[in-house]
This record gives C-alpha cells, structure tokens and sequence, in this order.
C-alpha cells in the first residue's frame, strides 16, 4: 500500500534578512532590490508498505553538506527512517539568496547572518509537518515529454542532451495529493543583471504544476551540468522566464497528457561512494588560470564573459592548491515501476541519460543537485573547453570511470 504526505514552508527572505545578495553569478555585485516569486521549501514523504521514504527539494542554488546531513541524521533517528531514503535536493537557481556564510566563489558576499538556521528551522519544520499530518492513500501516475526549442546542452546544439521532463502524480481516486517533476535544466534564464529574488525556471515548472494539479509539486533537477536555455535565449528578464516556462510546460501539459499507472513496491536500496583525494600542483592550476583570462579578454558576447568570471573566481581559489577530495555518497533506489539514483553533482546530461537507459524501468529518474554538491562532472571530450571544467581540481576521465561503477551497481 502506498501513502504520502506532502507540506510546504517558505523561505523568501524579508524582513532583517533584506537587503541579501544573490548566490549564482561572480559577475554580479550588487545586492538584491526585491522579489520576484516567493522561495519554498516542499517536503514529501511516501510510505510504502510501511517504509517511508522523505523527499525534500529547497528552491535555493545550493546546499551545504553539513546542512543536509545534520536534517538527515535527525529525520532518520527521529522517524525510523534509512538514512538513504532521505533526499533534500535544492532547485540551483541563480536568483536565490546566498545560503552559505562562506561564498562559493570565495568573495565577500555571504547570507545574511540568521538566514542559514531560518531555513534550517523551516526544513526541518516542513518535514515534521508530514509526519504530524494524516497520510493519504494514493495511486502513482507518471508522464514523460521530450521538449523541444526551449533549452539543450549550453556548449553546442550537436551535443548529447535530455529533454525528457517526468511528472509524477500521486492520486487518491482522481484528485492529485503529491506530485514531483523531474527536469533537467539550468533555473539561469534570469540573468546577473536581474536583482530580484525568483526561484527562476524551477519555480515556473513548480507553479505550473501547481496551477494543473492543485498541489505543489516536489522540483528535482536532473543531469543538469550542460544544461540551460542559453543557446535558444531571447533574453535575461522574466520576460524570457515566463517565454520559455510557458513554452516548455505548454508542451508537457498539451491535449495528449495523459499520465499512466506505476506499480510501487518496498523499495530496494543500494548506497554508492566514491572517495578520491587530489593534489593539486601549482603550474598546472597557473595554466588554467591564465587559459580562463585569456578567454574572458577574447570573449565575444556578455554570456562569455559572466560564465568565465565564474570560472575564474573558482580558478583563483584553486591557485591555493589546497588537497581536494572528492567525497561522492549516492544511492539506487529501486520502487519497481519507479527507479531513482541520487547523486550529489553537477552532472553533465550524457551520463544522466546513460545511467536512466541502465534502469531499465518505465519511469527512471536521475536525481542530481541532491544533499549537496562536489561540483561538475565532466566527460573526456569536452574537458577544460567548457567552462564548466576549465578550473576544476577533478582529473579528466573521472567522471566516466564513476558512471561505470553506477551503471554496475544498477544492473546488479
């Protein structure tokens, strides 16, 4: 049997936590001068056949593992919970608040002092809420639609991509109770000028959800690493936002929507790790560094320009050459119809179709972005000319060797 619980809480910062600077883009200075949409934090919990299972999706750029394994390990102590069934995944739009008293670029600009335990305090009371709540016995539905025109591999129009966008609907009789979306895409359509706070993208497809089901829906982004709007881009404003969400979910929710059956069953768990430790040497960091100034001094449009002065805030830091250790902890979770992999990265969109294709299952889903995050990971090809792996202390053809442990773990 299958019943589930969902809450939300919000985390818009008001009050003494404005002005707050934005987290996402080094190229921008300033601080926030309003609000676009309110920022949430939507909590799900399923039990099936007595095992619950917690999703939780934050609509913040990112979030630190100290945080999510402080909520995980009092969620799992406090309910009974596996510590693996427990998801708190962030949305990684570039228009949210910074959530870290360390810049991740390693500039002045940290959350505003309190901001951090308010959203702490709010997740953890989300995630009580479900528990506090009657469970509602429902149904699993899913639906997949490839999109097209909208967004694709931001490095070029040739390369591998995912477009496919998963609904899931938890139905008790016909009415929808939960819901998840899964998609996989950068939350960047509003660019560094934008000043305001939005959820961007991700909050475009929650609401949206929300407007077809009646309930707000459970945000998980995919193999998003390469993914974004920026090669069909009409703009940076909520102009373009609200152009490009209403044309990506006018295609998910056109007159041949119609959501099939899933047959949910106890899941089956399988935890993954991969633990590497780095050394960086400082000529070859030199290099890259200089390699990221020489393509912000050749760069030929502002989309050059704001990516590698990322990059390069990431590159200056990494001229410390400080050990880096790639500390990776995902999961399988087998549900029968539904199957899941956890992984706390910016994985580049071939290997999330690669390890979906190894499920084997009517509704795969990829889930990155989740717990926290040990940065890109990029394939052999491409790296250090994307700008994703121009300043990362993560060795070329890393990347391939961790999907082939996962794809082995799937396939058993």
């Amino acid at each position: 049997m299958l019943k589930v619980s969902t809450y939300r809480k919000e985390i818009t910062p008001t009050d003494k936590f404005m002005p707050c600077y934005l987290c996402g883009h080094a190229i921008r200075t300033e601080k926030a001068e309003g609000i676009i949409d309110p920022l949430w934090v939507t909590s799900l919990v399923l039990d099936v056949d007595g095992t619950k299972i917690v999703w939780v999706s934050v609509e913040l750029i990112g979030l630190e593992k100290a945080f999510t394994d402080k909520i995980r390990k009092m969620v799992s102590e406090k309910y009974d919970v596996d510590i693996n069934l427990i998801n708190i995944n962030y949305v990684h739009t570039h228009s949210a608040p910074e959530y870290s008293k360390r810049n991740i670029f390693g500039l002045d600009r940290c959350a505003v002092e309190g901001y951090p335990e308010f959203v702490e305090q709010q997740t953890i009371d989300c995630i009580d809420a479900c528990f506090d709540q009657e469970f509602i016995e429902a149904k699993a539905y899913y639906h997949i639609s490839s999109i097209e025109g909208c967004y694709s591999n931001r490095n070029g129009l040739d390369k591998p991509c995912d477009k496919d966008v998963i609904t899931v609907e938890f139905r008790n009789n016909d009415k929808v109770v939960a819901g998840l979306c899964n998609f996989t895409c950068h939350s960047t359509v509003l660019g560094p000028q934008n000043l305001k706070i939005s959820s961007d993208l991700a909050g475009y497809v929650a609401r949206s959800c929300e407007a077809k089901w009646g309930v707000y829906p459970i945000i998980s982004i995919g193999a998003a690493g390469d993914m974004s709007n920026r090669l069909y881009r009409q703009g940076n404003d909520l102009n373009e936002l609200n152009r490009v969400g209403k044309e990506m979910m006018d295609q998910v929710f056109n007159d041949n929507y119609e959501a099939k059956e899933l047959s949910i069953s106890a899941p089956k768990v399988y935890p993954f790790s991969y633990l590497e430790t780095y050394y960086p040497e400082y000529e070859k960091k030199k290099l890259q560094y200089d390699n990221i100034v020489d393509k912000i001094n050749n760069a030929k449009t502002f989309d050059e320009t704001k990516i590698y002065t990322s990059a390069l805030a990431k590159a200056k830091q990494g001229l410390e050459c400080k050990p880096f250790t790639l500390d990776l902890n995902g999961c399988y979770v087998d549900l029968g119809d539904l199957k899941y992999f956890v992984i706390p990265a910016e994985l580049f969109s071939r290997f999330g179709v690669e390890i979906k294709k190894a499920m084997n299952c009517k509704c795969p889903i990829l889930w990155g972005y989740c717990n926290y995050s040990v940065g890109y990971l990029g394939n052999i090809d491409d790296y250090g000319n994307s700008f994703e792996t121009s300043a990362s202390d993560i060795p070329v053809g890393t990347t391939e060797k961790i999907v082939s442990e996962i794809v082995k773990l799937i396939k058993g």
